[in-house]
C-alpha cells in the first residue's frame, strides 16, 4: 500500500438519435440479460480467480469525464485513491421484490459496450463554460429564502434527486447509475452513491416505495446486478468500471486488483440499506460474505486493512474502512477499532496552522468528501470527528476572510476537466494544496468551490458565510433542472467564465447530488 494506482467519470437531433439507438439496443438485450440473471444454475460456479497480494491496491474512487464533440471523441481521465500518510438512515421499501439468486453464477460472457454518451440534457458536461456563454436565470432558492428551514432543504433535496431520474443519471433499461450524464460508466463508489441516494430520497418521501421507479424496484435492480456482474478472472474481484447501459464491463483499460476505497464506500451504503429494510439483510450478506462461493472473497482483504489502520492518518481510510467494519468486525475483532484508531492517529499528528488564520489543523490527509460522508452516513459519530469537521469549516471561513475568495475544498472536476484533489491539509503540514487525483506535484490552478461542500457547510453550521457562498454559486451555475452541477471558481462575473480568472464547472454527476441529498437529510433531521 505504498502507492496509489489510477482508477477513477445536450441538445441536438444527432445526439437524440444516438441515444435512441443505444436505448433500443439495450432494450432488446435486457430481457436476455434479466432472463439469464433469474435462471438458477444447477452447476454453480466456483470463485473466479484468486486474490493476489501483490496486486492489492488502495484505489481512489474512479472518476471519468468525457468531451462530446461532432466527431464523438471520448476523453477519459482515470485517477487514483491516495492511500497512506506518505501520499497522500423510514425504510427503503417494505415491499420486497428482490429475487433470490442463491445458486446463480455470474454472467458467462462479456458483450462489447458502446462508448457513446446515452444522455444529453441541460448543461455543458465537461470542463468550464465558454467565456462568451452567459448563464442567466432568476435569483436562486438560497438567495430568495427568508430563512434556511426544512422547506428550503426539501426543495434542495428535490433538485438533487432529479439527477437520479431515469434517462438522466440512471439508465432507463437497466436501472444502473452513471458517474456523470455524459459517461455511461460507473464504479462501486458510484453504485454506493446511488444506493445512499435512494435511501435519502425515501427518507424524505421524494420517491414512492412501489412502482417501476419506486425505491423497492430500484434497489432490486441494483442487487440483481451485484449478484450477476462479471468479475475479474484474475483476481475474483469487481472490475473498476461497468457500463450502465448493459451491466457489462466497460470497454476501457482496467487496472488489476481490488479497489478498497470503492468497495468500502459500497459497504457503507449496503449497511445503511439493511438498517432501512431488514428484509434485505440476507441477500446482502450473501453477497458480501460470498455465501455461495461465486462472488468476491472480501474477507481476505481485512488483515491488510487492520494493519494499515495502525499508522494511517487518511480521512478516506476512516470512511472506507468503516464500511468493512460494518460487515467483518465480528469475524475480525481488530477491525472494530479501525475507525477509532485512524481518528486517534489523525488527532495525534503534529499541528500546523492555516496561513489565513489561527485555526489549528493536524498534519494528515484531510479533504471534504470523506469527512462529510463520515458525518452524514456513519452511525454513532465520534464527537472528535465533528470537532475535526468544525476546524475544517472554520479554516475555510478564515480563508475567505483573509483573501475574499470562497473556499470549499474537496475532490472532483477541475477547470480543465482533470480530476483533482483539494487538500485542506497534508501530512507534510502544507495546507490548501491541489493535486491531480493520485498525487503528484501541486497544481497551480484556481481552487474549485464545490457545490456539495458548500451545501454541507450550510447543513452543518447554517452560517452567513455558507449561505453567501451558495448564493455566489447559484448566480454563476446553471439552474438545477437536472440536478446540481459541480461548482465554480472565484472570479466569475454574472455567470460568465472570465478567461481563467473564473471558471464554471457545469458537470452533472452522482457524487455532487448524492452528497447534497445527505446534507439535506441531516439538516432536516437536526435543524428543522
Amino acid at each position: 500500500m505504498d502507492k496509489g494506482i489510477t482508477t477513477n467519470l445536450k441538445r441536438d437531433r444527432l445526439v437524440k438519435m444516438t441515444n435512441a439507438l443505444v436505448d433500443f439496443k439495450s432494450f432488446l438485450a435486457l430481457p436476455l440479460v434479466w432472463f439469464a440473471s433469474l435462471e438458477v444454475s444447477l452447476e454453480g460456479e466456483p470463485k473466479k480467480g484468486f486474490f493476489r497480494q501483490t496486486h492489492w491496491r488502495f484505489n481512489r474512487k474512479a472518476k471519468c469525464l468525457t468531451v462530446v464533440a461532432l466527431t464523438a471523441v471520448l476523453l477519459i481521465s482515470v485517477f487514483a485513491f491516495l492511500p497512506k500518510q506518505n501520499l497522500t438512515k423510514a425504510n427503503v421499501g417494505t415491499q420486497n421484490t428482490y429475487h433470490s439468486t442463491a445458486t446463480q453464477s455470474p454472467t458467462s460472457s462479456l458483450k462489447s459496450t458502446s462508448t457513446s454518451p446515452p444522455f444529453s440534457k441541460g448543461v455543458t458536461t465537461t470542463g468550464a463554460a465558454s467565456s462568451a456563454e452567459k448563464i442567466t436565470h432568476a435569483p436562486g432558492l438560497i438567495e430568495t429564502a427568508q430563512t434556511i428551514n426544512s422547506t428550503v432543504w426539501m426543495e434542495v433535496a428535490a433538485n438533487a434527486w432529479t439527477y437520479f431520474q431515469p434517462s438522466e443519471g440512471v439508465y432507463s433499461f437497466t436501472g444502473l447509475p452513471l458517474a456523470g450524464t455524459s459517461f455511461p460508466g460507473f464504479t462501486d463508489w458510484d453504485l454506493g452513491c446511488y444506493i445512499q441516494a435512494i435511501i435519502d430520497a425515501q427518507e424524505l418521501n421524494l420517491t414512492t416505495t412501489n412502482g417501476v421507479w419506486g425505491s423497492s424496484n430500484r434497489i432490486n435492480m441494483v442487487l440483481t446486478f451485484l449478484e450477476n456482474r462479471p468479475l475479474d478472472n484474475d483476481t475474483g474481484y469487481p472490475f473498476q468500471f461497468y457500463n450502465a447501459t448493459s451491466g457489462d464491463v466497460y470497454n476501457i483499460t482496467q487496472e488489476t486488483g481490488v479497489d478498497i476505497a470503492d468497495t468500502g464506500r459500497l459497504f457503507v451504503a449496503l449497511n445503511n440499506l439493511i438498517s432501512f429494510n431488514s428484509s434485505l439483510k440476507q441477500p446482502i450478506d450473501n453477497l458480501v460474505y460470498n455465501k455461495y462461493g461465486n462472488r468476491s472473497n472480501y474477507a481476505t482483504l481485512v488483515p491488510a486493512i487492520v494493519a494499515d489502520s495502525q499508522t494511517s492518518t487518511n480521512i478516506y481510510s476512516y470512511y472506507v474502512y468503516s464500511g468493512f467494519a460494518d460487515f467483518f468486525a465480528s469475524s475480525f475483532p481488530g477491525l472494530s477499532n479501525v475507525s477509532n484508531k485512524i481518528l486517534t492517529n489523525i488527532l495525534s499528528a503534529p499541528v500546523t496552522y492555516s496561513p489565513y488564520g489561527d485555526v489549528s489543523l493536524n498534519e494528515a490527509h484531510i479533504t471534504g468528501d470523506p469527512l462529510l460522508l463520515s458525518i452524514f452516513e456513519l452511525n454513532n459519530n465520534d464527537p472528535r470527528l465533528l470537532a475535526l469537521s468544525k476546524q475544517v469549516y472554520l479554516a475555510s471561513e478564515d480563508y475567505y476572510n483573509a483573501t475574499g475568495q470562497y473556499c470549499a475544498f474537496s475532490e472532483g472536476t477541475g477547470p480543465d476537466g482533470t480530476f483533482v484533489d483539494e487538500w485542506v491539509v497534508l501530512p507534510s503540514g502544507d495546507t490548501w494544496k491541489i493535486t491531480e487525483a493520485g498525487g503528484g506535484p501541486y497544481l497551480n490552478i484556481e481552487p474549485i468551490i464545490y457545490n456539495k461542500v458548500a451545501f454541507s457547510f450550510l447543513a452543518l453550521y447554517n452560517t452567513t458565510y455558507a449561505r453567501n457562498m451558495l448564493i455566489y454559486l447559484e448566480q454563476n451555475l446553471p439552474e438545477p433542472s437536472y440536478g446540481y452541477t459541480d461548482g465554480a471558481t472565484n472570479g466569475c462575473v454574472e455567470g460568465i467564465s472570465t478567461n481563467g480568472n473564473g471558471e464554471i464547472l457545469s458537470n452533472l454527476g452522482s457524487d455532487t447530488n448524492q452528497l447534497i441529498l445527505d446534507a439535506a437529510v441531516y439538516a432536516i433531521q437536526n435543524n428543522p
